[in-house]
Parts: structure tokens; C-alpha cells; sequence
């Protein structure tokens, strides 16, 4: 099964409890229909739809405000982006609790990963450095559970962590103080501790954008890929058509469509799709010290 990246979010605001209800259920049957589509709760009432293009999302925000039972409002669109790591950092953290007595201390190296690896752990110290008391794979799903949970909120601008391995090479502990709770939160404050200094960055959705232009406009299509941050992929004629592949920021693509249609007398035509998650560049050239939107 292909999982599915949703790179765009919308924020849809009900009324009230009930109307959240209601919303809910319509949204429910639309994602049954649709697999590219997901739903995520968000502060009280709101609802998060998330899509992998604008044009779908614009749709169904539309579908539901013509249904006469919902009333919602509709918040601006976000743009999913991602972040990581670009340093390995060796960093031990002691968590110590007083009431409950709570002990753990972890040595934790952090690694940066190649792009679509995901969140990895692995526990790298000698077995007998690892609680007796405790099971050695309670352990592991302690330090995974901490890991997890510290990777669903970045330091950047507060977007997912993706591409780490974080490797435990040691542990401390006693054995009336530290439990596998306490390994866990050791795990997820000790990773938040050492992600400053892992030279956290953002990552951006990238997309492959296939457009069909006469070629009379094909100049004009290559220069607005251009103005987008895109990059040239590939390039072919089938008679007077051009056939346009570009690998462009998502970011860069609002309004895409119709701005094509402008640009091509209403005669072009696009598809794209999600293809990797690229690094964000620095704001200035040889601004390789400070990610964009770097917030810590």
C-alpha cells in the first residue's frame, strides 16, 4: 500500500459541538471515497482537512459549503512542510524526578538520515548497561514511545521531524527509581535537548509538474518554472505541444492553474504530484548557518 503525503492543510472552524459533529461525518464519507484526502482534529471544535493539491482541497471546502446543514468557517491554507536534522550530536541527558522517585539517564546520538527514511531508533549500548528490572523489549518500546513523541513537534517552526536515527549508547539507573516511564520521558526530553544542536533545518514539499503548452507560450511556461524556484526536468514536443516536466517547491504553485491558463491563452494544462521533501534554502546565499524560519 502507497501511503499518501499530504502537502497542504486547511483549518475549518464549526460553529459549535454539534456542527463539528456533522462536519465531521461529511468528512469522513469523503475520505472513504477519496484515499488522498485526511482529516486531523485541531484546537476545540476545528477540523484540519488535509489534501496533496489546492485545486482538491478549493473543491471540497466548496462540496461542503453548498450543503445546507453545515456552517463553517474557513481558515488559510498551510503548507505541510517538515524538519530534520543535518548533524549528528552525542548527547547524554539525566531525568530525575523527586515525587514519584523517578531515574534514568541516556547517552543518545543523534544521526541525520537520507530523505523518505522516516524516524528510526536503535539501543547500541552493552546489555548489561540496560535495567535489569527491565524487559529488554519494554525498553525499547520506552525509548521509542519518548523518541516518537518528541518528533511530532519540531524547534524550526513546529512542523514534524523526519530523517533522524536516534541510537541510545548508554543508560543509568537504579532499581527502585527507574521504570520504564521514566526511560520514556528521559528519551523525549533528552532528544528535545539535543535537536538545537543538531543544526535542526525545514524541509519542504517538492512536487513534479508535467504541463501541456502550445509552443508559441513554451518560453513564457519555462519562465514562470523559473520564478517558482523550479528546476528543468524534461522537455518534449509532440507536434505543436510541449510537454513541460519541472520539479518545483510546493510552496511556489499557488495558483498554478489559473495562472497557466493566463499564460497560455487558457490552452495549458497541468498535473503534479508529490515527489520528495527538499531542504528550504537559507534566505541569502552563503546563509548556511540559519535555516529559514529558524525560530530557537
Amino acid at each position: 500500500m502507497t501511503l499518501v503525503t499530504h502537502v497542504l492543510s486547511i483549518p475549518l472552524e464549526p460553529r459549535d459541538a454539534r456542527g463539528a459533529t456533522k462536519l465531521r461525518a461529511s468528512l469522513d464519507a469523503m475520505c472513504a471515497e477519496d484515499a488522498t484526502l485526511g482529516v486531523e482534529v485541531g484546537p476545540v471544535n476545528e477540523i484540519i482537512l488535509k489534501g496533496i493539491s489546492e485545486s482538491q482541497l478549493e473543491w471540497v471546502v466548496g462540496h461542503l459549503q453548498r450543503q445546507p446543514d453545515l456552517s463553517f468557517k474557513v481558515g488559510l491554507p498551510e503548507v505541510q512542510y517538515r524538519e530534520t536534522i543535518t548533524r549528528a550530536v552525542d548527547w547524554t541527558y539525566t531525568h530525575k524526578q523527586p515525587d514519584p522517585s523517578q531515574y534514568a539517564v541516556l547517552r543518545l546520538q543523534l544521526v541525520p538520515l537520507a530523505r523518505g527514511c522516516g524516524i528510526e531508533t536503535e539501543i547500541r549500548c552493552p546489555s548489561d548497561e540496560i535495567p535489569e528490572h527491565i524487559p529488554l523489549p519494554e525498553f525499547q518500546r520506552a525509548i521509542d514511545a519518548g523518541v516518537h513523541a518528541a518528533c511530532r513537534t519540531g524547534i524550526v517552526d513546529g512542523f514534524p521531524l523526519t530523517d533522524l536515527q536516534v541510537i541510545v549508547l548508554d543508560a543509568g539507573w537504579t532499581d527502585s527509581d527507574s521504570t520504564a516511564e521514566a526511560f520514556e520521558i528521559a528519551a523525549r526530553l533528552g532528544l528535545r535537548e539535543a535537536l538545537p544542536r543538531a543544526r535542526p533545518w525545514l524541509l519542504e514539499p517538492m512536487m513534479v509538474v508535467v504541463t501541456l503548452t502550445p509552443e508559441e507560450f513554451l518560453s513564457d511556461v519555462i519562465a514562470d518554472f523559473g520564478h517558482r524556484r523550479g528546476k528543468m526536468q524534461g522537455l518534449a514536443m509532440h507536434g505543436s505541444i510541449a510537454s513541460v516536466t519541472a520539479l518545483v517547491p510546493f510552496a511556489n504553485l499557488a495558483g498554478y492553474e489559473n495562472d497557466l491558463r493566463a499564460l497560455t491563452q487558457r490552452r495549458g494544462a497541468a498535473t503534479m504530484a508529490f515527489d520528495h521533501y527538499g531542504e528550504v534554502p537559507p534566505r541569502l546565499e552563503g546563509e548556511d548557518s540559519q535555516p529559514l524560519a529558524m525560530r530557537v
